[in-house]
């Protein structure tokens, strides 16, 4: 009977073994396996025992006790050591492991220059031991001179005895003032100093990060902004901030470490940590200081005299679509957008440049090409096209429809264009796309099929109405025209630095496409400084030197309907006019005076454009094209000319401008054949030959 108890439990014992491993239940089966171990061990030493000593009996019994007693020792052992190692090195780990996190610091925003637009600064608390106050001399001393210069706003009388008392009362610390920056403290610290105060009466307490933003006025929307999006930390929200949030944020990065928890201090097995920056990265604007306030005040001066609604500005560098400058101002506060990116506008005459340079790119038109515009009436479709002024009658050339901004003189350009061209030539301007400039949200206009326009809209297009752009997009493709024909992606920033100074990142001028010829941009920029010479920009005119451009004046739609009487006004202008080194847009939305005449691109606006080239050209020493400011041999060409009535040499003319040969030449009865743009290249008679009997001469420019 004892046998076969026996052996069922052995049978059991083995059975359990083999279920607990099929469901892997590893720690029964070493329990059982143990268990096992241990009864064959008792059955086998029992079986031969003969012993009928009570005394050794009870002695072989305690062995068997304290065997059992080692197999559970055993069993717990294996336990703690194998299935429950982790749960007792993670305890271990939470009584002695410190987490420690670091976040690098916002990088910082500059512009070309390096002018800091955006940064962040340390905040600290100014506190007092109030215990050490009382009955200190100097120390009240400070107190009454801090709350003097400010860094406290309350009383001194009245804070001296708040501290007297709390510090009767056995209080070590009082908070004074929760927003004291680097320099603040700097200020403080050695006037603490210069009083010879050695007991930490007054100490300061870091307290966080903020975000400082130079002229917010002038930068706001076009730097940004940082605040709560979503979570819990502050990030990038729109501008610069949100656009390049992932080169601006700091890293974050946590480490654990052995240490005397309480305290703090790491045990001396936690082992080196590595220094790694976790700074964000700065930014370099292609933004200049100077420029940007420039542009910024006469567009405001402006804005305020006209009484305008909105006003909005660019400056570029045509030459590669560096966004120089930006401004804008309006009535209406609840606007956040940067409508410089964000606005669709209707552009009226400043569109005109980019048709007639299609135009004649495409061998339709050239720049002496001729319309009969009539009385200045054309009707179109049931609809008659007016233009603006009365006195704009007859034949005009292509240039003269510039000069004096002739819609019907426009519309008959037009004409020569089927809807399929004048759409694909809008679509190298890059009008039905993204400019690609790095601010973020920017709009772009919907693109219409061609074979949708109705009858009038070619028509209307031609003159800048039925089309709409952003801003940035009228003066990237304004800029084409007058560059060469040369299509730039524009960009803001220049180049992400590390706080090491390696530059990680430059944005490059990007060529899009090229959209016309250089020679017919040539003839552009010749057209467009006549426009300004003795056309509708004549009020931007700046003695000494040359400017091109062309005004507009839209009819203001709103809620998809024109508004009477209301105009969106605007000129665009570059200088130097043979070698363009900035571009300018500015417009102003419903610009008031007495009469139409008031509110035109040319009284309004124009003014604002000449005023921008006075100032540019002083800061950026550009200098004047007159006579008497030529610098050395072309001002003694000029002189020996002059002096003389009759002309016996010929002067060399080499390397001067069109206008430097007709004011050498002036009333020297001689007649002067020019052509080309730029400066003079070649010229018959040659230099030094005798002008005996000469009455013509020819100037080739290049």
């Amino acid at each position: 009977m004892k046998k076969k108890l026996k052996m069922y439990i052995v049978i059991l014992l083995l059975l359990g073994i083999g279920v607990s491993l099929y469901c892997k239940i590893f720690l029964l089966t070493v329990g059982l396996g143990l268990s096992l171990s241990y009864l064959l061990y008792i059955f086998f030493k029992w079986k031969n025992i003969k012993v009928k000593n009570n005394f050794l009996k009870r002695s072989f019994v305690e062995t068997d006790i304290i065997l059992l007693c080692f197999f559970i020792l055993m069993f717990r052992m294996i336990q703690l050591q194998l299935f429950d190692s982790t749960k007792y090195k993670d305890a271990i780990r939470n009584q002695v492991d410190v987490k420690l996190e670091t976040t690098g610091e916002r990088g910082s925003i500059y512009d070309v220059h390096g002018k800091g637009l955006a940064y962040s600064i340390n905040m600290y608390e100014l506190s007092v031991d109030p215990k050490r106050f009382t009955g200190n001399i100097k120390a009240q001393e400070i107190l009454k001179e801090l709350v003097k210069k400010g860094y406290i706003k309350d009383n001194y009388k009245p804070l001296l005895r708040t501290l007297n008392r709390i510090g009767l009362e056995g209080r070590r610390y009082k908070r004074l003032n929760k927003n004291i920056d680097d320099l603040e403290k700097k200020e403080i610290q050695d006037l603490i100093k210069e009083k010879k105060l050695k007991e930490k009466n007054v100490f300061f307490l870091e307290g966080r990060k903020e975000r400082r933003y130079y002229k917010r006025d002038i930068y706001f929307f076009l730097v940004g902004n940082i605040g709560y999006k979503k979570g819990t930390e502050k990030e990038g929200i729109f501008g610069i901030e949100h656009y390049y949030e992932k080169y601006l944020k700091g890293e974050k990065n946590s480490t654990t470490i052995p240490s005397i928890r309480k305290i703090g201090i790491g045990l001396p097995t936690s082992g080196a940590r590595t220094e790694v920056n976790l700074n964000g990265k700065d930014i370099y604007l292609t933004i200049d200081n100077d420029l940007q306030y420039i542009l910024n005040d006469e567009v405001k001066k402006q804005f305020k005299k006209t009484k305008a609604e909105k006003a909005y500005a660019v400056m570029m560098d045509p030459n590669n679509g560096r966004i120089l400058a930006t401004s804008f101002f309006r009535k209406d506060k609840k606007d956040v957008t940067n409508p410089v990116f964000q606005a669709l506008v209707e552009p009226g005459s400043i569109f005109k440049p980019l048709v007639i340079a299609a135009a004649i790119n495409e061998h339709k038109v050239n720049r002496y090409s001729t319309f009969d515009v009539g009385d200045g009436r054309i009707k179109k479709y049931n609809h008659v096209i007016r233009e603006s002024s009365r006195h704009t009658r007859g034949i005009l050339t292509v240039e003269e429809i510039l000069k004096k901004s002739s819609n019907v003189g426009m519309v008959l350009v037009g004409d020569k264009f089927t809807n399929e061209e004048m759409n694909r030539d809008f679509e190298k301007y890059g009008l039905y796309e993204k400019s690609g400039v790095d601010y973020p949200y920017e709009k772009t206009g919907r693109e219409v099929p061609p074979n949708k326009w109705d009858g009038l809209k070619r028509s209307t297009m031609a003159f800048g109405q039925g089309v709409v752009v952003t801003p940035i997009q009228m003066i990237t493709a304004f800029a084409s025209v007058i560059n060469g024909g040369k299509l730039y992606r524009p960009y803001i920033v220049d180049k992400i630095v590390d706080k090491d100074g390696t530059i990680i990142r430059r944005n490059l001028p990007h060529l899009r496409r090229q959209v016309i010829s250089p020679k017919v941009s040539g003839v552009m920029r010749s057209i467009l400084e006549q426009v300004v010479v003795d056309g509708t920009v004549h009020k931007a005119k700046v003695p000494g030197y040359r400017i091109g451009g062309k005004t507009g004046t839209a009819q203001y739609s709103e809620r998809g309907r024109y508004v009477k009487n209301e105009y969106l006004s605007s000129v665009m202008g570059f200088f130097p006019a043979n070698k363009p080194k900035y571009i300018v847009l500015v417009m102003l939305f419903k610009p008031q005076g007495e009469h139409w005449y008031d509110k035109s691109g040319g009284t309004a606006v124009a003014p604002v454009l000449g005023e921008i080239v006075k100032r540019v050209t002083k800061v950026k020493n550009i200098y004047s094209e007159n006579i008497e400011n030529i610098p050395n041999k072309d001002k003694i060409k000029l002189v020996k000319v002059n002096e003389v009535g009759d002309i016996s040499i010929m002067p060399d003319l080499k390397g001067l401008s069109a206008r430097n040969v007709m004011e050498m030449f002036e009333n020297k009865n001689i007649d002067i054949d020019i052509k080309g743009v730029g400066v003079v290249d070649s010229q018959y008679p040659e230099p030094d030959a005798k002008m005996e009997g000469v009455k013509r001469i020819k100037v080739r420019l290049k």
